[in-house]
């Protein structure tokens, strides 16, 4: 006795490549302003050195070293 064929059915949420559907949107914006970028990247360079100059004048010198003397 033959059993009756069930139909396929899908065990998992997996989709073969020829059955997905994809779809691209084009989202256009303004060009980003240069100027302010410019503006922005210095100031964070200018304070990151200071930063580093703090830290660096922070920093205990040995003792074995004389004071500096101004004339």
């Amino acid at each position: 006795m033959a059993r009756a064929r069930r139909p396929y059915r899908r065990n998992t949420d997996y989709v073969p490549r020829d059955e997905r559907r994809l779809s691209v949107r084009a989202v256009h914006r303004d060009e980003p302003d240069v100027d302010k970028l410019a503006e922005m990247f210095i100031r964070l360079a200018l304070q990151r050195v200071a930063d580093a100059r703090t830290a660096r004048a922070n920093t205990a010198a040995p003792s074995s070293l004389k004071p500096p003397v101004h004339r």
